[in-house]
């Protein structure tokens, strides 16, 4: 049981590792041409969903959390901690939705469930985030409550003004946007997940 203990623990710093290397900046990158700038694609959920699986909700959790303390010690916040927040509650309902369904189906049949349930919390509770505390926020702190500065940072988004920018972003931009990552991330996991799992089996 100690032995067994020892490896989850193990497990979870690795994969912490990872995840907080796919957080940094410099793995990180824009869809300039369809999104706005500031989104950037980025794959550090993708190990604390292998993490979910394979570990549990508990194990899960942890990888999203210790990652984003990580990555402030190494790169700071642009955002006064304000999105590194979003990020660990978007990321721990994420995985705690994917995994406790994975828990009940174990197979790949549930896997994709799982997942496909993940990629609709991950869009929903992004938006929400976005509407009620990462917008107002952004523009009030970075762009001094001028969101016509807003709206021209998102400016790749058809129709989009002053009157509608709310919508508009929330609609093609956080949601498009996390849906798109989402499903990419999601693909990923379902089909790398097998092989981690097997290395963390002979591991124990």
């Amino acid at each position: 049981m100690k032995r067994q203990y020892t490896m989850k623990i193990v497990q979870i710093a690795i994969l912490s590792a990872i995840s907080t290397l796919l957080y940094l900046p410099i793995f990180s990158f824009p869809l300039s041409f369809i999104f706005p700038q500031f989104l950037e694609i980025q794959f550090s959920n993708l190990p604390a969903l292998i993490g979910g699986f394979a570990i549990g909700p508990v194990g899960g959790c942890l990888i999203i959390i210790i990652k984003t303390v990580l990555k402030l010690f190494l790169s700071g916040t642009t955002t006064s901690y304000v999105g590194e927040m979003a990020d660990i509650i978007i990321g721990c309902i994420l995985v705690l939705s994917t995994s406790l369904i994975y828990k009940k189906i174990k197979s790949k049949k549930g896997a994709l469930i799982s997942l496909g349930i993940g990629c609709l919390v991950w869009v929903v509770s992004a938006v929400i985030a976005n509407g009620v505390v990462l917008v107002p926020f952004y523009i009030e702190l970075f762009m001094g409550g001028n969101v016509e500065v807003f709206v021209k940072a998102c400016s790749v988004i058809p129709g989009i003004n002053e009157g509608n920018y709310m919508t508009m972003y929330l609609i093609f931009g956080a949601g498009l946007f996390n849906l798109v990552l989402s499903i990419i991330t999601s693909v990923i996991t379902f089909f790398i997940y097998k092989r981690i799992s097997i290395l963390f089996d002979k591991m124990e």
